[in-house]
């Protein structure tokens, strides 16, 4: 048969067809050139041949839930009370963003765009009102010790953006460490054994008003890591009345399809405890790193960047979370012992 001759077949079986069945063929066409040519239709179709066995694509259903709350009773009124505070009305206000604009895109590439769009429009490091010579600080809520549950879950950490490692391993040594080195005390209702790792206990000098774990609150001072030790050596005692002024707390915050897509935000408020004026405010982003079977928040991307102090450049920008919170807090609360030049480099 000559080339004319298919053509004329092909065509005259075309008209053959239903409208039904013509439409069922163009369908077809579009879904497999929406599978080829596009990232969404990529990830499908790795999801589908690798039978359910690939990073769930975009488009599959999620079920959402709200974050964990604390269950400590104490722990609990420091939640609720950091989700009350009222923040200044001049911090950035929440800015759409356009998922229409990401329909054929995978899930990751949605998710990165969308982390970005918060960082520039939402993120950043807002100073209200700063205090100079401050001699001690109150953390009315501690950030959890690292839990592989913790860590991979979806959502039930309230605030990675705002979780250091430091911070989680011992609080103490990030506030204080000697002379220049940041307050002269640190008060939180956390004790020793909740607030610590056991390697850093045990060079504690503990007190305590009594003998159960019970007290009101836990004061760590004279902390020091300056000697040639491998180790901080540091005092707690239980006491009853807070001596610190100021104070500082977290809360997680939600965006549109935030977790969904593997980002959360969180908001670190430095604050006078006795008016509740709100002097500073680090509102954060993270993005977990994701591959097909794991999700971690512990090397999670995050923004804004850190304002640390480095030797002989100043302020500078940094990734580092080792001494977070500290860094952002001590451009509030200028501790009495202090000195930026003189911090480890």
């Amino acid at each position: 048969m000559s080339t004319q001759g298919k053509r004329t077949s092909i065509r005259s079986g075309w008209q053959g067809w239903s409208w039904r069945k013509r439409g069922l063929v163009v369908l077809g066409s579009i879904v497999l050139a929406v599978m080829i040519l596009t990232p969404m239709g990529r990830e499908w179709g790795f999801f589908i041949i690798m039978d359910g066995k690939w990073s769930t694509p975009k488009g599959w259903p999620t079920l959402s839930r709200e974050w964990d709350k604390p269950t400590d009773p104490r722990e609990l009124e420091a939640y609720e009370y950091a989700h009350a505070l009222k923040l200044p009305e001049s911090l950035p206000k929440p800015v759409p963003f356009s998922f229409a604009r990401h329909l054929f895109s995978n899930r990751r590439t949605t998710a990165v765009a969308y982390f970005d769009h918060l960082c520039a429009t939402e993120a950043g490091e807002y100073i209200f009102k700063t205090v100079d010579k401050v001699e001690g600080i109150y953390q009315m809520r501690a950030m959890p010790k690292r839990e592989d549950k913790l860590m991979t879950d979806r959502y039930a950490f309230e605030d990675p953006a705002d979780w250091s490692q430091g911070e989680g391993k011992g609080s103490p040594m990030i506030f204080m460490g000697g002379p220049n080195e940041g307050f002269r005390y640190f008060e939180s209702i956390r004790s020793p054994e909740q607030i610590a790792s056991k390697i850093y206990l045990k060079h504690w000098d503990i007190y305590r008003w009594r003998q159960s774990n019970e007290t009101a609150y836990w004061r760590y001072h004279h902390f020091d890591y300056t000697h040639n030790w491998s180790y901080t050596i540091g005092q707690v005692q239980s006491v009853e009345r807070l001596e610190a002024r100021y104070a500082y707390t977290w809360r997680g915050i939600r965006r549109e399809h935030d977790r969904k897509h593997g980002i959360a935000g969180g908001e670190l408020i430095v604050l006078d405890r006795i008016t509740n004026e709100i002097l500073g405010v680090r509102r954060s982003f993270a993005i977990v790193r994701q591959n097909p079977k794991l999700l971690d928040w512990e090397f999670a991307y995050y923004c804004p960047k850190n304002t640390i102090w480095r030797r002989p450049t100043g302020k500078v920008l940094t990734l580092d979370k080792v001494k977070y919170p500290f860094d952002f807090i001590s451009q509030v609360l200028n501790p009495i012992d202090f000195d930026p030049l003189y911090t480890r480099p």
